[in-house]
């Protein structure tokens, strides 16, 4: 009776080992070819280059008034630009000749394009357009600010024909001139979605001080809760863009990262960066990376990939010298778009 008893218990025994067996086995042959096909995966494929990363980049691409369209339709394809911002001129120095008339200046290098037709190339390619204006040369000048009814009106109108996300203001005003500046930007926003440039000085510009000086009472009721003069731009637009412009990659990550801070109070808004790589005389040096690509390239497209991915994209200023960078010459309609990784200049400038 007991050896029956011990025959029984230890079959019991045996019957729960290979239960646990028959469980275990599947899961450790899964696990093992799990980890055999991840390690071939990664063997398969290798890390992206500098190059490469900045490719795949979120990124955007500013262009003034100095373009080829087909050079810039190619580099959007090829450097994975998604959107443009796109110059139509200052106000000031367009009025009398097209603006005052109702008519946008033709665009392109000579002239020989029509917004129209350009815009309709990005669309076609997914890349999104906004339009880049300012009132006048002197960014405190707001003599004319009625001005801007009409070029928000005309671009409405194109709008209608072609996609435009924004309206781009890139006027850049001294703090004393904020009240002229809001009330430019609510005028335009009653007429079409509009986008406003923020200074990396104006960051940490507590609005109370200026709030105080504000001659319109309503201005002063409908700023009340903004903290600092960001604040009060993103409370009023749509889009805000921020020069985080400097030589130091540590300053430039600062102020993104303080942008970011702000625009938490504002689901309202989408807010983004910008840098500068350009060079040039009217570039001051300490607030362009172009030395540090000089330096090291493939940081700076470590950089400009990190960047992009921590604060979904990133705008490159501007397109004609990031080209020229790269490839050893301003683009023109005299030679072929170039392409491809940088050439061998772009370490010797």
């Amino acid at each position: 009776m007991e050896k029956n008893s011990n025959f029984l218990s230890n079959k019991k025994i045996r019957n729960y080992l290979i239960l646990i067996f028959s469980s275990i086995v599947p899961i450790a042959i899964i696990v093992i070819i799990s980890v055999i096909l991840s390690k071939s995966s990664s063997s398969d494929n290798p890390p992206l280059t500098p190059w490469e990363k900045y490719k795949k980049a979120e990124k955007y691409l500013y262009i003034w008034e100095y373009f080829t369209p087909d050079y810039i339709i190619s580099m959007c394809k090829e450097h994975h630009f998604t959107r443009v911002y796109l110059s139509i001129g200052c106000i000031e120095i367009f009025w009398d000749k097209y603006y005052s008339k109702g008519i946008f200046p033709k665009a392109g290098e000579i002239g020989s394009i029509d917004y129209e037709t350009f815009v309709k190339k990005l669309n076609d390619i997914n890349v999104e357009v906004e339009l880049v204006t300012f009132l006048a040369k002197d960014g405190n000048n707001f003599t004319d600010i009625e001005r801007v009814d009409i070029i928000a009106k005309m671009v409405k109108e194109l709008s209608k024909k072609v996609k435009i996300k924004a309206l781009h203001f890139d006027q850049e005003c001294s703090r004393d001139s904020i009240e002229a500046l809001l009330n430019m930007y609510i005028r335009v926003n009653k007429i079409f979605p509009v986008s406003a440039i923020i200074r990396p000085s104006w960051l940490n510009s507590r609005l109370s001080p200026y709030k105080e000086k504000f001659t319109n009472q309503t201005f002063y009721e409908l700023f009340e809760d903004c903290q600092t003069i960001v604040d009060a731009l993103m409370k009023i637009t749509n889009y805000t863009d921020l020069m985080a412009y400097d030589e130091n990659y540590t300053v430039v990550s600062n102020y993104m990262e303080k942008l970011k801070t702000i625009a938490s109070r504002h689901s309202n808004n989408e807010a983004k960066n910008i840098i500068e790589i350009g060079w040039g005389s009217n570039v001051p040096v300490d607030e362009t990376l172009h030395q540090r690509f000089l330096e090291d390239k493939d940081k700076l497209f470590n950089f400009i990939y990190d960047m992009a991915e921590k604060y979904n994209g990133i705008t490159i200023h501007y397109y004609e010298r990031w080209y020229q960078s790269l490839y050893c010459h301003w683009p023109n309609i005299t030679r072929p778009y170039d392409g491809g990784e940088p050439k061998e200049c772009a370490s010797k400038r």
